[in-house]
């Protein structure tokens, strides 16, 4: 989900409820500190881990969340920090107990929030690694990007109500509701039409478009479903390892490709994995991509598409025992 709506929500529930202001001011600190985890990612790009170093990653877990809460609302409550946010917001980051608690509540509607878009979040690390996710929602809803987006435009230009921030709630709270029956209903309507327990259904930025995939007999196969004309206008199909030229010790290669952290970060980002396997001069040449994030760079633009291809694939040299990722 986006920034506005993380901001807004605990920020209207915060007024709904008449707290004080360093309450509600902690409340949105914590809706919008998850997302936090944008300054980690040089270091996940320095120092390969799979320490779910990434964005909806570690920050976006219970455990994890609740001290990620503590440190933000610390930091922004330090004196000077304190005083440049005041500049532009009407704000009172105070660090205390109680307002530690209103932070991690911020933290918990994230999580939510998050929850109902694709690929989700890890709720219960570092117990688990699963993503938890609704798929009912896009990364982010353009629609709802753009409410959350008027509704802060008006806050910041007009004092803020109790009547108005109840009003601002149930708004959005209907727009969200009903897009998410809608997806709900489209995703149900989606998962008929194949009639395949073993497909999975994701969603695209259009209510009415779904992703579906089903893997079967080394392959993965890729649908398009049209939910205004209900049928299926595309699908590929791609084998879920694909020999380009052939080697000895292709299966070690894998396995060692597969020891190293990027390798494990891409299979636990991904839809689904399928590898392009090439071998040459004692060295096998391994791309690992995501074919249902393929399929959805279909339709955009050259210079987004080229930007996404660097997040939905990664390339791995194994020359003996070797593996060797590249950046």
């Amino acid at each position: 989900m986006d920034l506005f709506s993380h901001a807004l929500v605990p920020y209207l529930l915060g007024n709904y409820f008449k707290r004080k202001k360093e309450e509600i001011t902690a409340f949105v600190i914590g809706g919008i500190a998850p997302d936090f985890d944008i300054f980690l990612l040089l270091i996940q790009y320095l120092y390969p881990t799979f320490f779910l170093i990434t964005h909806r990653g570690i920050t976006h877990s219970l455990f994890f969340g609740f001290f990620t809460a503590i440190f933000v609302l610390y930091l922004v409550s330090r004196k000077g920090i304190k005083k440049r946010v005041q500049k532009y917001f009407n704000f009172e980051p105070v660090f205390s107990w109680r307002n530690i608690a209103y932070a991690y509540a911020g933290v918990l509607i994230h999580l939510f929030l998050d929850y109902s878009t694709t690929r989700g979040v890890p709720l219960f690390f570092p117990i688990e690694t699963t993503r938890y996710s609704a798929e009912l929602f896009f990364l982010t809803d353009i629609f709802l990007t753009l409410v959350s987006l008027v509704m802060i435009i008006f806050i910041i230009k007009r004092p803020l109500k109790a009547t108005t921030a109840t009003k601002y709630l149930v708004i959005f709270l209907l727009i969200f509701a009903g897009l998410g029956a809608v997806r709900f209903a489209e995703k149900n309507n989606s998962q008929e039409f194949f009639d395949d327990v073993n497909i999975k259904s994701f969603p695209t930025m259009n209510p009415f478009t779904w992703y579906a995939q089903k893997e079967e007999d080394g392959k993965i196969i890729i649908f398009e479903y049209d939910g205004i004309e209900r049928k299926s206008n595309y699908n590929m199909t791609v084998p879920r390892l694909n020999i380009l030229s052939p080697g000895n010790g292709l299966d070690k290669a894998i396995g060692a490709a597969d020891q190293l952290p990027q390798a494990k970060m891409f299979r636990w980002r991904a839809y689904s994995v399928a590898v392009n396997a090439s071998h040459g001069n004692g060295t096998w040449s391994l791309e690992y991509y995501d074919p249902v994030q393929r399929v959805e760079m279909r339709g955009i633009s050259r210079t987004f598409r080229s930007a996404g291809a660097k997040f939905g694939s990664l390339n791995i040299n194994v020359t003996g025992e070797r593996a060797v990722a590249e950046n």
